[in-house]
């Protein structure tokens, strides 16, 4: 399972930072401009939304990798070990029922006769280019939940709660080892800061 994480966070964090990051180079050039040039994209802002629609979809995945979704734990207050373990695989089936059945009827919207014969008013595009979100962003979920099915079965979590930050979890997910990593302004001789500046200031 462990391939599946690493293939499904690398998909993740593309589509969701392409979409969002295409979204906001869109909207920059297209003020730039209509400020400096005085020309208007009207494709421009059609465009943003159907973008940040497909981020938002995209991002709900990665929300649901860091178990970041809202949830109410009544049950799992009052249970220990095995106990708590039974009722993340439960949670985790319940998941995975869900997106399946929202999933399938998700696609089957595409193919309906008013996706299909309607297009969209300033790129003319098909609508079912614009609900593909959904579908996609659910089968993302569900590819994802059955994989965190898995992992709270053999009694395994994505991480250590309160023990790893975003980075870490990130980079132990696509397999970058961050003690090899050099982080800027870790080596003294980069520093901008005159040692002996720094010395003088001490004595003071």
């Amino acid at each position: 399972m462990h391939t599946l994480d690493l293939v499904l966070t690398r998909v993740e964090n593309v589509l969701a930072a392409s979409a969002l990051g295409l979204a906001t180079l869109i909207a920059v050039v297209a003020v730039l401009l209509r400020f400096l040039f005085g020309t208007f994209l009207f494709w421009s802002e059609e465009t943003i939304i159907y973008l940040v629609i497909y981020s938002t979809f995209l991002g709900a995945v990665i929300t649901l990798r860091h178990n970041e979704h809202v949830n109410v734990d009544i049950v799992g207050v009052f249970l220990k070990g095995g106990g708590k373990r039974a009722m993340a695989v439960l949670g985790a089936a319940v998941t995975v029922v869900y997106f399946a059945a929202i999933g399938f009827y998700a696609w089957l919207l595409l193919f309906e006769p008013f996706s299909t014969s309607t297009s969209t008013p300033a790129l003319n595009l098909p609508l079912w280019v614009v609900e593909a979100a959904v579908p996609i962003g659910f089968t993302l979920m569900f590819l994802r939940a059955v994989e965190i099915l898995v992992r709270s079965a053999r009694g395994k979590t994505a991480f250590a709660e309160g023990k790893a930050s975003v980075l870490e979890i990130e980079a132990a997910a696509v397999g970058v080892d961050l003690d090899k990593q050099e982080l800027v302004g870790d080596d003294p001789a980069d520093s901008s800061v005159d040692p002996r500046q720094t010395k003088k200031e001490d004595d003071r």
